[in-house]
């Protein structure tokens, strides 16, 4: 029989043996009841399938999805293939829920109806202190937008780069068909978000911390893609490139394109300046053929005046 829980909460799963309980039972023992808990088995190797099939035999609730490894925007991707709820969350599994995160998430979905959801999140353990930018972009404040506009995106602090601290509308998702770049290791949460937020009928932000984060485990492709900035800054070009593409073959530059503008210099040059990574030259002149190819240099001239300047530093770099 199919049945319709009013959230699925999608887990992907692999080699988090340590972590999973706790994942789990923050899950299992959510305040609104009616959830379905879609957990993707992305091949892992240790004992992670033996815990979790010890939570499955005690909740019904739980769905199993195996799949070979592939990382965790394919194992999103298969969790959103078999998810059924009206409202889809996604979950690390190194992660943790408040017991009523999913009761007050359904609670603001039914009062305004709004595609997608935006809340707080904690960072733990406290030791390493988080990079200070972490808590101030997860202190997410009360704002609803009808319909989108770049403010909602670029402006609100807490709309980027995580979709964990974020609730998403099934139908909304189906609606674009909107799926993970599953050859992207890092920021695919970002092409996801600037893929399908403009495509939002309503936007709510608000302030109650439903969400726990664990910014620091050395075995994750954040950690290792933090150690070599060049790496990670390169990776982050390609990103911008992927969404510049997808912005203007949907008609989204026509319409909001200097704000875009001001958004991808922001994101990328004041990295660039602040790490200098050897590979700053080539970036550079990646970034700006890109600018170029993507017709997005007819924006440079109605932007501020300091996004101005650093669109500036950026041509000095790439010469």
């Amino acid at each position: 029989m199919e049945r319709n829980p009013k959230i699925s909460v999608i887990i992907p799963i692999y080699n988090v043996e340590s972590y999973l309980s706790r994942c789990l039972t923050s899950v299992v023992k959510q305040t609104l009841y009616d959830i379905e808990i879609v957990c993707v088995n992305d091949g892992t190797t240790d004992g992670s399938l033996d815990v979790l099939k010890a939570y499955m035999e005690r909740d019904s609730r739980i769905v199993l999805v195996d799949k070979n490894n592939g990382g965790i925007s394919s194992a999103r991707n298969a969790g959103l293939d078999h998810a059924q709820g009206n409202v889809i969350i996604f979950l690390d599994s190194d992660d943790y829920l408040e017991l009523n995160a999913c009761e007050r998430i359904y609670e603001e979905y039914i009062s305004h109806y709004a595609d997608i959801i935006i809340f707080g999140s904690k960072p733990f353990p406290e030791i390493p202190e988080p990079e200070e930018w972490v808590p101030w972009k997860l202190d997410c404040e009360w704002a609803y937008y009808p319909e989108f506009v770049p403010y909602s995106l670029f402006g609100e602090r807490s709309a980027t780069p995580f979709v964990w601290n974020h609730a998403f509308a099934r139908k909304l998702i189906e609606r674009g068909h909107f799926r993970f770049e599953e050859n992207i290791s890092l920021g695919e949460d970002m092409i996801f978000l600037l893929e399908i937020v403009p495509r939002a009928k309503g936007i709510q932000f608000i302030g109650d911390k439903l969400h726990h984060y664990r910014c620091f485990r050395p075995q994750s492709s954040m950690y290792r893609y933090n150690a070599d900035k060049g790496k990670k800054l390169g990776q982050h070009v390609k990103n911008v490139r992927i969404i510049s593409e997808y912005w203007r073959d949907n008609g989204y530059l026509k319409r909001w394109g200097v704000q875009y503008f001001e958004w991808m210099i922001d994101f990328l040059v004041l990295d660039l300046i602040q790490f200098h990574p050897q590979n700053q030259k080539e970036l550079a002149r990646e970034l700006l053929r890109d600018i170029d190819e993507c017709g997005l240099k007819e924006y440079k001239k109605k932007v501020r005046f300091e996004t101005w300047e650093k669109y500036r530093k950026l041509e000095k770099m790439a010469k």
